[in-house]
C-alpha cells in the first residue's frame, strides 16, 4: 500500500504546531521525482522561516522494505553538527494516522544533484564526500544509539541476510540466479576490514553541488554501520549498468579518487562487494517488477549478465579478508 500525499491545508495545519510556524502556509505538494522508495514531495511555504521543505513520506511495501523514515530523520539530525551537510530536520510524525502514514518534514535543499549538474559535477568532490562520510567518528555523533552496531565478523553476513529476506517476499523468490548469487555469497562471506558509517545509498543523484562542491547529501534511509567497501561496490555495480566496462574493480576512476581521499593503499575484497550489489539490484528488479508496470531503468538481461560475471570473479578469489 502506498499512501497517499496529504493535501497541502493539512501540511499547513500540521506546520502550524511548531515553534517558528505559526503563520506558515504549504502552497502545494509536488512530486519529485527519480526516487524509487520513500516517497518525496516538495512544498513551497510562505511566512516559515524556509522558503520550501521536503516531505518524506514513508511507504508501507517497496524495494528497500521495511521503511522507517524517523529512523532516516534521526539520522540527520546526529549528521548535522558533523562535516558532512545534510538537510535540517524541520519536524517528525510517527502517527500513522496522519496522512496515513510516518513522515519526515525535511530542509529543501535547493542545489541540482550530480547527475543534471553539468560542469558542475566534479567527481572528485562526490568522492571525497563519500570517503568524509566513512572517516566519520559515529559514535560521537551518537549514531550507535540509532543504527545497530554489528560485530565485524558478521557485519556484511547481516546485510546480506536483509537483502534475502526481502527476496522471500517478492515474487520470483526462486530465480535461479539469485538462488545460486546468494549461496556463493553466504560461503565468500568476509569479515568487516572496518566498521564505519555507510551511507547505504551513493547514487550520484543523492549528492547535490553547487559551484563544484558537495552541498548537501540526501536518502538516508539505507544507511548502517558496516564496511566501507559496500558503499565504494555500489557505485561499481550501478556504473557497470550503465554502460561502464566491467573489469578489475580497482580500475574504475571512483575507487582510486576514493582511495586517495582516505589516504589508504589498495582495497582488496571489492569483488565480493560488487557482485553482493549486483545480487541486490537483482532482489530490487523483482521487486520493482513487482509493485509497479515494467521494468526499472536496467533490464533484467543486463543485470544477469554482470551479476553472472561477478560471481564467477568471486568464485575464482580468495575469501575477501
Amino acid at each position: 500500500m502506498t499512501p497517499d500525499a496529504p493535501a497541502p491545508a493539512a501540511l499547513t495545519a500540521w506546520l502550524r504546531g511548531l515553534a517558528g510556524y505559526e503563520r506558515a502556509e504549504a502552497l502545494a505538494l509536488r512530486p519529485v521525482a527519480g526516487g524509487a522508495s520513500n516517497l518525496t514531495f516538495r512544498a513551497p511555504l510562505v511566512h516559515a522561516p524556509l522558503p520550501a521543505v521536503a516531505l518524506r513520506l514513508q511507504r508501507e511495501r517497496g524495494i528497500f522494505e521495511p521503511y522507517d523514515v524517523p529512523r532516516e530523520a534521526e539520522v540527520l539530525r546526529r549528521l548535522a553538527p558533523s562535516p558532512v551537510p545534510v538537510p535540517r530536520v524541520v519536524g517528525v510524525e510517527r502517527d500513522d494516522s496522519v496522512p496515513g502514514a510516518p513522515f519526515a518534514v525535511l530542509e529543501w535543499v535547493d542545489a541540482p544533484h550530480m547527475g543534471e549538474a553539468g560542469a558542475e559535477a566534479r567527481f572528485d568532490a562526490y568522492a571525497d564526500m563519500v570517503a568524509r562520510i566513512h572517516a566519520l567518528d559515529w559514535r560521537a555523533l551518537g549514531l550507535d544509539r540509532v543504527l545497530e552496531v554489528p560485530d565485524p565478523a558478521d557485519a556484511e553476513r547481516r546485510w546480506l541476510e536483509r537483502t534475502a529476506a526481502r527476496l522471500e517476499r517478492f515474487p520470483g523468490a526462486d530465480d535461479p540466479l539469485l538462488r545460486r548469487a546468494l549461496a556463493l555469497l553466504r560461503e565468500r562471506d568476509p569479515a568487516a576490514a572496518e566498521l564505519a558509517l555507510c551511507h547505504g545509498d551513493v547514487n550520484v543523484f543523492n549528492y547535490l553541488v553547487r559551484g563544484g562542491e558537495v552541498v548537501a547529501v540526501v536518502d538516508w534511509e539505507q544507511a548502517r554501520i558496516g564496511d566501507p567497501r559496500a558503499d565504494a561496490a555500489q557505485l561499481l555495480a550501478l556504473a557497470h549498468l550503465k554502460g561502464a566496462p566491467f573489469g578489475p574493480a580497482r580500475d574504475h576512476p571512483f575507487v582510486r579518487l576514493w582511495e586517495r581521499a582516505r589516504g589508504v593503499g589498495e582495497t582488496r575484497g571489492l569483488a565480493w562487494f560488487r557482485a553482493r550489489w549486483l545480487f541486490e539490484l537483482g532482489v530490487i528488479h523483482r521487486g520493482w517488477v513487482a509493485f509497479n508496470d515494467g521494468e526499472p531503468w536496467y533490464s533484467r538481461a543486463l543485470l544477469a549478465e554482470l551479476l553472472e560475471r561477478a560471481l564467477d570473479e568471486v568464485g575464482h578469489a580468495p575469501p575477501p579478508r
